[in-house]
């Protein structure tokens, strides 16, 4: 018998309803029990008995790396946080859901590129205003087509930021840090090896930051690289806040020397309410939602489902984080 400990809701009709759903794909359910851990304490009084858990973090409190659980699914692709001492040493394998938010995030992605291209911050004042200020407005407005676009990291979801951008005509450079020469796909114009990364900065009409947050990237966008941006140019980042240094670009808004930023991440989160984030009007900020939508619980059933049968049938698992790479 399999036990498998679900720690993805504490909601325990939710949990019903999800576990009623994997069942459903995963058809062998005399070896399989599903254990639900609502909280991380339930995590800690079971972790020995289980052989896999389906959780969003992993907590220092209850892994270690003589824990016995042969396998982490996270419900998430970031894994930053989950990536401690004891996990990196432990022999037990991590994967992570990489891929199921990749739609949703380019969708934001595409969204802020119209509201800034679009103006429609400015239609707002003009709902609120009722002075009729088309002509204000009809002339900061401009198209994306042929607009710059580079994005730092090409993975699932920077793949599909560009395949979204390549649709409103848009040149798409990107660059990842396995990528060894210059190359061109469908859906990309330039891919880059990461010595490219003041090339794009300096040459991008939008910078999106889509990499993982690793002790490689952690302040990779710093005050130096910050002065490689064009004051006509957008940075947005809906990765980690910490792949920004985020005073650096708190002052950067504020002496006005890019044109503004989009953030849905940020160095702490909840960010604090005192953040001068809040006070500047060259900035667009979003709770960390990027990524979200409804019936995003179910997706991560169908990955982890997936995975679960090759666990079951000995097969290679999806999405396996190396623990060299950290991502």
């Amino acid at each position: 018998m399999i036990k498998v400990g679900i720690s993805i809701t504490k909601n325990k009709l939710k949990y019903q309803k999800l576990v009623d759903y994997l069942c459903s794909l995963v058809d062998i359910n005399n070896k399989i029990q599903y254990v639900f851990l609502p909280t991380t304490q339930d995590i800690i009084d079971h972790i020995n008995k289980l052989d896999i858990l389906l959780t969003y973090k992993i907590h220092k409190e209850y892994f270690n790396s003589n824990n016995d659980i042969k396998w982490i699914q996270l419900g998430n692709a970031g894994v930053d946080d989950s990536m401690i001492t004891s996990v990196i040493k432990s022999k037990t394998i991590v994967t992570n859901s990489r891929g199921i938010n990749s739609i949703a995030v380019a969708e934001y992605v595409m969204s802020v590129l119209l509201y800034l291209s679009k103006q429609i911050s400015m239609s707002l004042d003009f709902q609120k205003s009722k002075q009729w200020t088309q002509w204000d407005i009809a002339k900061n407005i401009y198209n994306l087509e042929n607009k710059k676009l580079g994005i730092i990291g090409y993975g699932s979801i920077g793949k599909e930021i560009a395949k979204k951008a390549k649709a409103f005509n848009m040149h798409v450079k990107a660059i990842r840090r396995l990528q060894k020469n210059k190359s061109s796909a469908k859906n990309i114009d330039e891919l880059l090896p990461l010595c490219y990364l003041d090339y794009i900065l300096s040459e991008s009409d939008f910078i999106i930051i889509a990499c993982p947050l690793t002790l490689h990237t952690k302040h990779l966008v710093d005050r130096k690289k910050l002065n490689l941006i064009s004051e006509k140019s957008y940075l947005i980042n809906i990765s980690r806040g910490a792949i920004i240094k985020e005073d650096d670009l708190i002052q950067h808004l504020k002496d006005k020397k890019i044109k503004g930023a989009v953030l849905d991440v940020f160095n702490s989160e909840p960010l604090d309410e005192n953040s001068e984030l809040f006070n500047l009007d060259n900035v667009f900020l979003s709770p960390h939602i990027s990524g979200n939508f409804n019936g995003y619980q179910k997706k991560v059933i169908e990955s982890f489902a997936e995975n679960l049968l090759r666990f079951i049938y000995k097969k290679p698992l999806k999405n396996r984080v190396c623990k060299k790479r950290l991502y």
